[in-house]
């Protein structure tokens, strides 16, 4: 039998949806390592974090550093940085620079690097990131857009390091 009765029409909602933004560096850039976030409990103590692994490090936007950094975890730069860096990743964003000698498994580069770059995993290069200097890398990333400028060289632990010389502007 056919439902005659008439469907009501749903109510528009007096206020508005509210709108989303990143409260913090961990939205934007959130742990690659979901057991990192893990919250231990003990019975009868309330649930803590666990602080056994290390933790990131963000360069913020508006921020200068020069130096030195060791890092057991992620070096996140959104300001401008002059350095040393070691690090397990290093991720470069948009608004970022790095000027020295990064040596990490990872890295990603959305911003700015110079320098010299041992990365012996994965360098993955952006649109909007620009590399130069003289780079070594496992595995290469490149998006469309992005330059890279220099000595750039695969690590190979078998083989000598195959050089690729690369003087202008690298569109994939």
């Amino acid at each position: 039998m056919l439902n005659m009765r008439k469907q009501e029409a749903p109510k528009p909602s007096d206020a508005p949806a509210p709108v989303t933004t990143p409260k913090s560096v961990y939205d934007r850039f959130p742990s690659p390592k979901p057991e990192a976030d893990a919250m231990t409990t003990t019975p009868g103590q309330p649930a803590t974090p666990d602080d056994t692994g290390p933790t990131d490090f963000v360069i913020g936007r508006g921020t200068r550093l020069k130096g030195e950094i060791e890092a057991g975890g992620d070096v996140i730069v959104e300001g401008e940085v002059e350095a040393s860096i070691r690090a397990a990743t290093m991720r470069i964003a948009a608004g970022g620079s790095v000027t020295g000698d990064v040596d990490a498994p990872n890295v990603e580069v959305r911003g700015r690097f110079e320098g010299t770059l041992n990365v012996r995993e994965c360098l993955t290069v952006s649109g909007e990131g620009h590399v130069s200097g003289t780079v070594r890398y496992g595995e290469l990333k490149v998006d469309r857009g992005a330059r890279i400028t220099g000595d750039i060289a695969l690590v190979d632990d078998k083989a000598k390091p195959h050089a690729v010389a690369v003087g202008a502007k690298t569109e994939a």
